[in-house]
C-alpha cells in the first residue's frame, strides 16, 4: 500500500481543493441549467382584441407585408397602419356576425369556398408548369425572320426588323409555352381513367 499522505500536507490540500472547485463548477453548472430551464419562453404580443379573437403582432405584420406585395402604391405610415388595423378589425367583426348567424355552414358558403380553394389550386398548379415550360422555351432566330416575313405580308408600312424583334421573340416564345401547357392538359386527359354517363346528358 502506498505511503498515506499527513493531513496537512501540501499535496493533501491541493487535492482537496481541486475537489471543492471541481463541485463548486458542478453546482453552479446545475444552478444554471435550471435556470435556462425556467425562463419563459416568449410572450405572443397581441396588438388587438376583438371579442374573443386575439389579432397578435406577428398576424398583422403578416397581412401588412402581404397587402404591400399586392399594392405597389401602398405608402407605408403610422396613419396607414392604422387604417390597415380597422380594416382588420372590420373584417373580423363581420366574420364575428356572420358565423354568429351561421352562414359559414350554409351550401352557398360552402360551395364559393370549393370554388375558390378549386381555382387556387388550379392557378398554382398551372403557375408552376408554366414557370418549369418557361426554362426550356426559347426562339431562334430563324423563327423570328419568318414570323416577321408573314407579318410584312399584312402591313406595308412595318418597322424594320431591328426595331421589333424583340416584340416578336416574346410573342412567339408565348405561343410556344401555351402550346406546350394545352398539349401537357391534352395529356392529362388521355391518361386518365374518365367515365361519362351520356344518358344523363
Amino acid at each position: 500500500m502506498g505511503a498515506e499522505l499527513a493531513p496537512n500536507s501540501p499535496k493533501k490540500v491541493d487535492i482537496i481543493m481541486k475537489k471543492a472547485s471541481f463541485c463548486s463548477l458542478l453546482f453552479f453548472l446545475s444552478l444554471s441549467l435550471f435556470c435556462c430551464s425556467q425562463e419563459k419562453p416568449e410572450e405572443t404580443k397581441i396588438l388587438s382584441r376583438i371579442n374573443d379573437y386575439n389579432l397578435t403582432l406577428d398576424e398583422f405584420e403578416y397581412e401588412l407585408a402581404a397587402e404591400l406585395e399586392l399594392d405597389k402604391d401602398f405608402k407605408l405610415t403610422h396613419e396607414a397602419k392604422k387604417e390597415f388595423l380597422e380594416q382588420l378589425i372590420r373584417k373580423e367583426l363581420l366574420i364575428q356576425e356572420a358565423k354568429k348567424l351561421k352562414l359559414d355552414t350554409k351550401d352557398k358558403f360552402v360551395r364559393a369556398i370549393e370554388r375558390y380553394w378549386e381555382s387556387t389550386l388550379i392557378r398554382n398548379v398551372i403557375d408552376l408548369k408554366s414557370s418549369e415550360i418557361e426554362k426550356k422555351a426559347y426562339v431562334s432566330q430563324e423563327e423570328i425572320e419568318i414570323r416577321y416575313k408573314e407579318m410584312k405580308e399584312s402591313e406595308e408600312e412595318l418597322p424594320p426588323l431591328k426595331e421589333i424583334q424583340e416584340q416578336i421573340s416574346k410573342e412567339l416564345k408565348e405561343k410556344k409555352k401555351t402550346r406546350v401547357l394545352e398539349q401537357w392538359i391534352s395529356d392529362l386527359r388521355k391518361s386518365a381513367k374518365i367515365e361519362i354517363a351520356e344518358e344523363l346528358l
